[in-house]
């Protein structure tokens, strides 16, 4: 990963706790406790609006404001606290997090790894020893698509200069040529994503790296009108959503289904003999799913659970009557 983007990424880790506090913090004492002048800031701010917790919603995603020159955020509250962990849990933080620090995800002298380093001390040399070859393999899949590519795009990322694509799109099933400004890389189920607004859809799409035939370097600059005021995809990743979650089950008309693993790559989706697409997915948040569904009309029809069929016909009937 670049230098800036890595270096983005270290401090938000160190801020967010920093402006979590009732008081929030002062736009210069941020300036000059992490070394950056006041756009950076803003550019790092903007960049949290991207981060929270799984399902990864609007309503999962932290965001800020700034009052009186200085900067409060909400929806912070899960990262303002000193986390109780169970043995499980500070595995997966320790595998995870290695695997990040390994892959130059984040500094190897930063905050993360002084972290995993005091799990690391409970821990017996036989459970390193198992954990060491998880990440051994999780860090390999992290690098599969290092090279010319992601020097390319990194190029793109720091120059601010929009990239041309040769792209494979899964949900229409062919190749199409198209130009894109780069906004961030996202690495999730061991796949890489490319984050950026693309001009032929006229809108921000979600690029999986190893779906990319050919990238190259235009001349063309990236608009800061659109790095400014981009809105984070609705959710990106597979997570365990735990025992809450609901089970969805959708019948797509024609391969329309397909689009939605570009927003939400664990959904399970399954082509059926009368032409129609399967989906499955789970969520502990249905509100997202009700706005994304209604986009499809009479083309989708929800299997379960009975909770989303009723907020998607009580939101029809809203948008009607505001209509008639």
């Amino acid at each position: 990963m670049s230098g800036k983007v890595s270096e983005r990424l270290n401090r938000l880790l160190v801020m967010v706790p920093y402006l979590a506090r009732e008081e929030g913090a002062g736009v210069d004492e941020l300036c000059r406790e992490f070394g950056i002048t006041e756009p950076e800031l803003m550019h790092d701010l903007d960049t949290l609006r991207m981060c929270g917790v799984p399902d990864y919603t609007p309503a999962d995603l932290m965001d800020y404001w700034i009052e009186g020159g200085r900067v409060h955020v909400m929806m912070a509250d899960y990262f303002a606290r000193p986390l109780n962990m169970t043995r499980q849990e500070a595995l997966s933080l320790f595998v995870a997090g290695s695997a990040l620090v390994r892959s130059g995800v984040f500094e190897e002298k930063g905050p993360l790894n002084s972290a995993l380093a005091k799990i690391e001390l409970l821990l017996t040399a036989e459970t390193k020893e198992e954990l060491e070859k998880v990440i051994s393999h999780i860090e390999v899949e992290m690098r599969a698509y290092e090279g010319n590519m992601r020097e390319i795009i990194d190029e793109g990322l720091e120059k601010g200069m929009n990239l041309e694509l040769d792209y494979w799109t899964f949900s229409r099933d062919e190749m199409t040529s198209r130009e894109v400004e780069p906004l961030s890389l996202v690495c999730s189920q061991g796949f890489w994503y490319l984050l950026g607004w693309c001009h032929l859809s006229e809108d921000l799409r979600l690029f999986r790296l190893d779906r990319i035939a050919s990238v190259r370097l235009t001349d063309n600059p990236c608009q800061e009108r659109v790095r400014q005021s981009f809105d984070i995809p609705t959710v990106v990743g597979e997570y365990s959503p735990g025992r809450k979650a609901h089970q969805v089950r959708l019948i797509f008309e024609g391969k329309q289904g397909r689009r939605i693993t570009e927003q939400w790559p664990a959904a399970q989706v399954s082509e059926n003999a009368d032409g129609t697409i399967s989906v499955e997915l789970r969520t502990r948040n249905l509100a997202w799913l009700e706005t994304y569904l209604l986009r499809f009309g009479g083309r989708v029809r929800v299997e379960g659970p009975k909770e989303l069929k009723k907020m998607l016909a009580k939101k029809a009937g809203e948008l009607l009557e505001s209509y008639s």
